[in-house]
């Protein structure tokens, strides 16, 4: 026991990447460490050996090293690389830029799986481009059995880190999940890029579709962070359009999700950050539709629906995601100082089934349209800010500005009732402030600049009538000179592979040099690359070829 706890020490404080991002560990204690692992025999990093792409990645693992990768490398994997031993490292060696990082690419049609750390102590996951290669081998068409992929946490595991990573195109319903059993798992610093499609369409591979069985929809909609673990710390990361929920604790007692940016940009995500899941795993023995979330802590993220609809921002409690989860009470947790953005907002933050939380300091600058599904043929509240439904919140301290429901606050999305398109995605009616967000936004991401008057009341027309989604105006926009002029020439079916590239350009000149231990805000990051990729002039943008 003592050798495995100093072999998670010796990893996390001694590894050649970094000494401590814990001010507290002093170079004394950093020393004591390394003397007392040796004196247990743990042998100290001496030589480094560097992989190249080619070589057996899991043999490396399997033999209880640690895996370095060569900066600026594609590792295509056929197979799941799996930790084996406690304190393991996965890393670029000395990488200086965000797109100097080694990409592991998933390369097997069969895998969704790209990362397993699962129930193993100190396991460390830093610097690499994590890429799903959902463009390349499509969707996984099967309904069930969909692995994340990323998957930490588990039965025993404690204190795992995943930091300043990339997070690229997942074909599952996860980009990382961390699962339950797990504790103490730190998650920051990451850029989450794209994960699955949206109800509309929005994100999908040339060949991908809704499955359809029995009557019912099944969506390749993905997570960015699902986390399930006990005081997991998910902090400082970015999550551009995720299209399922960009953060989701299933309940994770004790978990905080701080300085996070949620943003929609051209895909709608269901939720932003998510307290809905009545978890058996946290039920309560002598009341088991108490679920446990005391000490579940949300505070100062930043949910951005800027081009894409965010059905809702932060909903706490069962029923607004699910009403027959009607009889749960989610217990405890802590909702504070969060901002929420965007024209394309729907809902922001949503209570309803709860006790004993804390829901203050929040703050809107968000503009909400378009009602939700409801229950069918009985909808529910008109879209805002802060809504909240009495006969549900007991103990529970809210802000202010917070709104008794008028009808109900049940399923607040609009994924189930109305029509299909004949590509079998759902036909919907865009909001009045969200189209016009989304015509803005997308002219900003291709042109960079926005849409003239002229162009907004038309292609905000063309979208409500025809229904039509936002990667079809995108397209649209991408086969006109102008865009040709100001990015280069592009193939339209390519739309998700081009916007990767433009992003990952402006994530790394937003992000800096990556060589020491310093990162900026995930907030930062996100104005930054904005900027990058939407203010710029022709003459100063050069083509991304």
């Amino acid at each position: 026991m003592i050798k495995r706890f100093l072999g998670v020490l010796r990893n996390q404080y001694l590894g050649p990447t970094h000494l401590s991002k814990n001010p507290m560990i002093s170079k004394t204690q950093l020393l004591f460490v390394a003397l007392t692992a040796n004196l247990f025999g743990i042998d100290q990093p001496v030589e480094i050996s560097i992989a190249k792409p080619g070589d057996d990645l899991q043999a490396i693992l399997d033999r209880g090293s640690d895996l370095y990768l060569e900066p600026g490398k594609v590792y295509p994997i056929h197979q799941t690389l799996r930790f084996v031993q406690p304190g393991q490292r996965i890393s670029t060696l000395h990488p200086t830029r965000l797109n100097d990082y080694a990409r592991l690419v998933l390369a097997a049609p069969d895998i969704g799986q790209l990362v397993n750390g699962m129930r193993l102590d100190g396991v460390v996951l830093e610097k690499v481009i994590l890429d799903g290669n959902r463009y390349g081998l499509s969707y996984m068409d099967r309904i069930h059995g969909k692995p994340e992929l990323v998957f930490f946490g588990g039965q025993g595991a404690s204190r795992q880190i995943v930091r300043q990573c990339v997070f690229l195109n997942p074909r599952t319903w996860s980009a990382l999940k961390v699962h339950e059993g797990g504790n103490e798992i730190v998650v920051e610093d990451n850029v989450f890029f794209g994960a699955g499609h949206d109800v509309r369409g929005n994100g999908r591979e040339g060949r991908e579709k809704p499955i359809i069985q029995e009557h019912q929809t099944h969506y390749n909609w993905g997570d960015g962070i699902s986390c399930a673990a006990r005081n997991t710390t998910v902090r400082n990361n970015l999550i551009i359009d995720p299209t399922d929920v960009g953060i989701v604790f299933f309940g994770a007692p004790g978990s905080v999700a701080e300085g996070n940016v949620i943003a929609s940009i051209s895909r709608e995500s269901l939720g932003g950050i998510n307290l809905v899941d009545p978890l058996e795993f946290y039920a309560f023995e002598e009341e088991p539709s108490l679920i446990d979330y005391r000490g579940t802590t949300l505070r100062d993220n930043w949910i951005d629906a800027r081009g894409a609809r965010i059905h809702m921002a932060i909903p706490i409690g069962a029923t607004p995601w699910v009403p027959s989860k009607k009889g749960f009470t989610l217990l405890g947790g802590a909702v504070q100082d969060n901002l929420i953005t965007g024209g394309a907002a729907a809902y922001g933050i949503v209570v309803s089934g709860v006790r004993d939380w804390t829901i203050n300091g929040n703050q809107s600058k968000a503009q909400y349209s378009g009602i939700a599904e409801g229950l069918h043929r009985n909808p529910p509240d008109e879209p805002g800010p802060f809504l909240f439904e009495p006969e549900f919140v007991e103990n529970t301290v809210l802000q202010s500005d917070f709104k008794p429901a008028e009808r109900h606050l049940k399923h607040l999305l609009r994924c189930n009732h109305l029509p299909r398109n004949p590509m079998g995605f759902r036909d919907y009616s865009y909001g009045s402030s969200e189209v016009q967000a989304v015509v803005e936004t997308a002219f900003l991401e291709m042109l960079a600049r926005e849409p003239s008057i002229e162009e907004l009341l038309f292609f905000s027309d063309w979208l409500s009538t025809t229904r039509t989604n936002a990667d079809s105006l995108r397209r649209v926009l991408m086969g006109s000179p102008e865009f040709v002029l100001l990015r280069g020439a592009f193939n339209p079916q390519d739309l998700q592979l081009f916007r990767e590239k433009l992003w990952m350009k402006a994530l790394s000149e937003a992000v800096g040099f990556v060589g020491d231990e310093s990162w900026k805000t995930a907030a930062e990051i996100y104005t930054e690359a904005w900027e990058e990729i939407s203010l710029r002039s022709p003459l100063q943008q050069s083509p991304l070829q």
